[in-house]
């Protein structure tokens, strides 16, 4: 090997351990500041919401009852309803979750159930017989409760039969919960 290609590739390290050094301690100007975000929500936390509903079914309505949110949920949100099917003692009320099914002797099988959008929910009756036999106390001024929950707050092991918890999860008071008529 002779001695110029030895000195040659001295300096062809030399000449790329200097550019190394020089390119990677420049720095260009600071580019000018990004757009400004969207409004937040200044610290407001959404966490969820419950509201009553009150409703009678008919033929006229096709054993259904239906409103709106008044605001949109999320594909993540879930949505819950609950029946008031008594009252004991003037203030302990009970609740059962939807879909319900109900048994009359005689009569036959009729039940409770719901759907919902983004934005509406409906409650609806059906049975395998004539759902004008029923008494009025299954379809006049029922009264229903309905849960939103953020998707957030929810998981596998929740209890969606005790109210109490969800309430104190959302911390909602039950004397915060209004109720609207429907019809």
């Amino acid at each position: 090997m002779s001695k110029t290609t030895n000195s040659f590739k001295q300096f062809a390290w030399g000449i790329l351990l200097f550019s190394i050094v020089i390119m990677s301690s420049c720095e260009g100007p600071v580019g000018p500041p990004g757009p400004p975000g969207p409004d937040g929500l200044d610290g407001e936390v959404i966490v969820g919401e419950v509201f009553e509903i009150i409703g009678t079914f008919s033929e006229e309505t096709e054993f259904g009852i239906a409103g709106d949110y008044g605001f949109e949920i999320f594909d993540s949100d879930m949505v819950l309803i609950y029946h008031l099917d008594a009252v004991f003692e003037g203030d302990v009320d009970l609740w059962r979750p939807l879909p319900r099914t109900e048994f009359i002797d005689g009569v036959g099988i009729f039940n409770y159930s719901f759907d919902f959008t983004f934005f509406d929910y409906s409650i609806f009756m059906r049975g395998n017989f004539n759902l004008n036999q029923l008494g009025s106390e299954w379809t006049d001024d029922q009264v229903f409760r309905i849960f939103i929950l953020p998707g957030e707050f929810i998981n596998g092991r929740m209890d969606f039969s005790d109210q109490a918890a969800l309430l104190e999860m959302m911390d909602m008071d039950e004397q915060e919960i209004k109720r609207i008529p429907l019809n």
